[in-house]
Parts: structure tokens; sequence; C-alpha cells
């Protein structure tokens, strides 16, 4: 996983979503976030935000606009970007995105 972090300070908005893209474009030579396993990612952000009693919004979008570096995910408003996400790094995710919240 990659992040490229916001450098988020005290007056910055609060985090209210996490924005996935799980667009699937079709053909073999087109990558997707989709097609690489974002559904699944989705899925594991509900539940471990459930889990962790943590109130945030999962909008499944349908592109970020950087389908070679995906799954992509974002966290809004203006938060910290994640290319090549998998599912083993959601719990990272919600570290980062529960220490952005306190």
């Amino acid at each position: 996983m990659k992040i490229i972090d916001a450098k988020r300070d005290a007056e910055s908005d609060p985090l209210t979503t996490i924005v996935i893209c799980v667009n699937e474009r079709l053909g073999a030579a087109s990558v997707s976030c989709g097609g690489t396993g974002s559904v699944a990612i989705a899925d594991a952000l509900k539940a471990g935000l459930q889990s962790r009693n943590l109130d945030a919004i999962v909008d499944e979008v349908h592109c970020l606009g950087l389908c070679a570096r995906g799954p992509n995910i974002r966290f809004f408003p203006g938060g910290d970007w994640f290319n090549e996400v998998t599912v083993q790094d959601v719990p990272e995710i919600l570290d980062r995105y529960a220490a952005d919240m306190a």
C-alpha cells in the first residue's frame, strides 16, 4: 500500500467519509479497482468501522481517476489517499482514520 499524507491540522474539517473506488472496467487490458478486489476491501472497511465503533460513511464510487494505482481510497474531506490497497491493509487504514478523528 502507498499512502499520500494530506498533512491535516487542527483547523481541518473533520473526516466523515472513506471513499473507495469499486469501478470494474471491462476488457483484459483494462485495469480497475473493482477488478483488483476493492469490493472486498469496502466490505472489510464497513465491518471494521462497525467493530471499532467509528462513525464514518463508506462511499463506493465509480472512479477516483487513478485506475492503474488501484484499489484506491481517500479520506474525505481533504484527507489521506491510499493506493494499491489490499484487504490486509484495512486495519492500518482504520488506525489512521481513528487517529485523524482524535
